[in-house]
This record gives C-alpha cells, structure tokens and sequence, in this order.
C-alpha cells in the first residue's frame, strides 16, 4: 500500500506539467489469428506532445467455425493497457510504436451441446501505427502482436477525437 501511495505522490508533478489533453477512439478490430471482427473503444491521456497511455477495450462477436468436426461459436473480450510515443513525419501524419499489456477472456461453446469453455490470459503487446491529425479528430491505423500464452496478430482501423481543458497553451499570453 504504501508503494502505490508513493507512486502516486511522485506522479503528482507529471500530471500537473501535462497537457491536460484525452482522446477517446471508436475502431474497428480484426484478429488475425482467429479471424474473428470486432469494435475497439479506448480512452488515452496525453502526457506530453508525444508520450500518451491509456485503456482499450475489444469486444469480438461471435463467429462460428467447424473445429475437429463440431461446430463451435468463438467470441472474446480484450481489456489493453497500451502506450504510445508519437513521432511526426509531418506537421499531421504521426507514427507511433506502442507497447503494453492485455488480458483476453475467449470463450468457445460447442454448439450441438451449449457447453462453453473459456481461457483467460494475459499478453504483451507490441505493434506500431500512424495517425493523421485534422484538428481535434485523427484517423488512424494500427498493427499489434500480442506475445503471451497465443501468439495473436491485430489489424485495427478507426477514429479519434481530441478533448482539452484549462489553458496550458505555450503561445498562451495575459494582456
């Protein structure tokens, strides 16, 4: 207890040099590995021009497949804890690696019998994507590769908007 209190009071002065600057982001997800879609819904906060870190949340719809001779419906739920450095190629097209980590619940149900199964795990993720900036909205692309107890691969594709608050503006001046 007293780590996360001391970890909290060192984050203090990092918070308040912040931007104050969010983005939520709606995406759509593919799995590679599975090939299964889904919807990709994340918040990140903005450290700093470039260091943002934040939570996804990927909801898989079931998809139906013939494994072994039996027909299974899969489906999954991926909750990320990802962060990204951005680096300009140009005043709006950014690339960024991310890194972080994920906890995946799967679940499969063998259809002819309605008995489920589910595997929770965690991964590392690593991956890299591009982002172009129009103002306070962002398309963006994104490849990951999750290393943990299944290797996966991610293709996911979507929007950002950028929220800001308080006025730490650089070019800010009282007259």
């Amino acid at each position: 207890m007293k780590l996360f209190f001391m970890t909290v009071i060192l984050c203090i002065p990092v918070i308040m040099m912040a931007q104050h600057k969010m983005s939520v982001d709606i995406a759509s997800v593919t799995n590679r590995h599975s090939s299964m879609n889904g919807l990709n819904v994340s918040s990140f906060y903005h450290f700093n021009e470039r260091f943002t870190g934040g939570i996804e949340m990927n909801r898989f719809f079931p998809v139906s497949k013939n494994i072994s001779g039996e027909d299974v419906q899969q489906s999954a739920w991926d909750f990320d804890l990802n962060f990204h450095y951005l680096l300009p190629i140009t005043r709006e097209w950014k690339l960024y690696p991310l890194t972080g980590i994920s906890h995946t619940s799967e679940k499969e149900t063998i259809l002819k019998t309605n008995e489920s199964s589910i595997d929770r795990f965690w991964s590392y993720n690593t991956g890299a994507g591009v982002l172009w900036e129009l103002g306070k909205w962002s398309p963006h692309i994104e490849y990951s590769f999750t290393w943990g107890h299944i290797n996966q691969q991610f293709l996911i594709a979507g929007l950002s908007y950028e929220l800001e608050w308080g006025h730490h503006n650089k070019n800010h001046t009282e007259k």
